[in-house]
């Protein structure tokens, strides 16, 4: 029973190392202004398409990943999905990068884009783990001065704290969509609308995750969030249909 466990086990790790290419599909979730009453940028979501791969949840497979120090094969997979959508006009494409990415020695070489299409680039963080805050702070002053806008996401449920936002180059959050439930209570609503207050006092450009009713939207809309994100505002669509749009 363990050798087979054991085969198991390497062949799944071989799965999402040489061969993950082959099991990767993305999609995109839409992300809208309230002020300009558009949407502004598109998300790119892993989903893997194999059966190998079906019983397990994207966190479960990036947490494995990460656990087997290869997070860095996904990442790099979907920074080069991405470079075909970068030179749209006025649309943002979000990527999430592992931390663990971010501080390879090789990161900064993958961004051999052009000038519109790393402005049309946003990356999306969020913390897990013991972090080098000294060589994620490099980084992210090397992908500002690329023009690349580097987004905290999860905030403050995803590992995120005050002190965290205040070490790095960061002024853009996404509030986690753990959040969002609340809103139906009183204290929930005051809890959210104190957390907006707090980061837009901190200057920061706030995106609200999670959205799926018009009661929620129209709390979010009160209350100076720039940004939102969820099922209310679409679901994440496949690539044929992104490129129908």
């Amino acid at each position: 029973m363990t050798v087979d466990k054991s085969k198991k086990k390497i062949n799944f790790e071989k799965i999402l190392t040489t061969e993950l290419v082959n099991h990767l599909e993305i999609v995109f979730q839409p992300i809208y202004s309230l002020s300009k009453k558009k949407n502004v940028a598109y998300e790119i979501l892993s989903r893997f398409c194999k059966e190998e791969l079906k019983t397990l949840s994207t966190l479960e497979i990036i947490e494995i990943l990460e656990k087997i120090e290869q997070i860095h094969i996904l990442d790099f997979l979907i920074l080069e999905k991405s470079k075909k959508y970068l030179n749209k006009k006025d649309l943002k494409i979000c990527i999430n990068l592992s931390p663990k990415t971010i501080v390879r020695e090789d990161f900064l070489e993958k961004f051999n884009f052009s000038k519109n299409e790393l402005k049309n680039l946003e990356i999306e963080i969020t913390e897990r783990g013991e972090l080098n805050y000294t060589e994620l702070m490099y980084k992210f002053l090397k992908l500002k001065e690329l023009g690349i806008k580097v987004v905290m996401d999860d905030f403050p449920i995803g590992g995120s704290n005050l002190e965290n936002l205040l070490k790095t180059y960061i002024n853009t959050v996404k509030i986690d969509r753990g959040l969002i439930k609340y809103l139906s209570s009183d204290k929930g609503k005051i809890i959210y609308k104190s957390i907006v207050r707090f980061l837009k006092e901190l200057g920061s450009e706030i995106t609200a995750e999670g959205v799926e009713t018009i009661e929620e939207l129209e709390f979010i809309r009160s209350i100076d969030v720039d940004l939102v994100q969820g099922y209310y505002i679409g679901k994440p669509i496949g690539e044929e249909e992104f490129i129908k749009l």
